[in-house]
């Protein structure tokens, strides 16, 4: 017979008491990931071409530019933006990358910054998207099982204990549409233009 001060030390068992931290967490985490959700889509579109203010930047010259985390790097190119419209010329654009100078870059004006029109970036907002179906099924794992997994035997007893919700079918397409859907963007980013 089991001594009453070793009950629910087991890792099989969910620890005692009530878990409304841990299932507020979760709830957190699917918010987290259908605002992702939300904001990906949105960039997803305008960086499609489908936004008001969108023109070219003509790279007038790149330079490295010392970034804001450990010192690294990064590059950075000024221009002369022009709106596909015929509004004013702007020569305050800058982009994040590095373009032969002379070289003409599709981009949208949002406020005051430029953020490229391209197959390449309208897939790599995607993946953020499917990214967000995955962090919103942790979510929801977690609201259901209350607990955070750790170790393997935490994470079969989450398995079984969703297999038997009402939540095991969303959750497992969730996963699989969230996991194909990011591969498959990645993938296409690779290739495009």
């Amino acid at each position: 017979m089991a001594m009453p001060e070793l009950l629910g030390a087991s890792p099989l068992a969910p620890p005692p008491g009530r878990r409304y931290k841990a299932r507020i967490g979760g709830f957190c985490v699917v918010l987290a990931g259908l605002a992702l959700m939300e904001v990906s889509v949105t960039h997803a579109v305008k960086a499609a071409g489908y936004v008001a203010d969108k023109g070219t930047v003509t790279v007038a010259h790149c330079r490295l530019h010392r970034g804001h985390s450990s010192g690294s790097e990064e590059s950075v190119c000024d221009g002369v933006y022009r709106p596909a419209d015929g509004g004013a010329v702007r020569d305050d654009a800058r982009l994040d990358g590095w373009y032969v100078p002379g070289e003409q870059v599709d981009v949208y004006r949002e406020a005051s910054a430029y953020f490229l029109v391209s197959l390449r970036a309208f897939w790599g907002w995607l993946i953020l998207f499917f990214l967000g179906m995955l962090c919103a099924a942790h979510g929801m794992v977690t609201i259901v099982v209350g607990f955070p997994r750790r170790t393997i035997a935490q994470f079969t007893v989450a398995r079984q204990m969703i297999a038997q919700s009402i939540v095991a079918e969303p959750v497992k397409w969730l996963r699989r549409v969230g996991g194909a859907g990011a591969l498959l963007c990645f993938l296409l980013a690779c290739v495009s233009p």
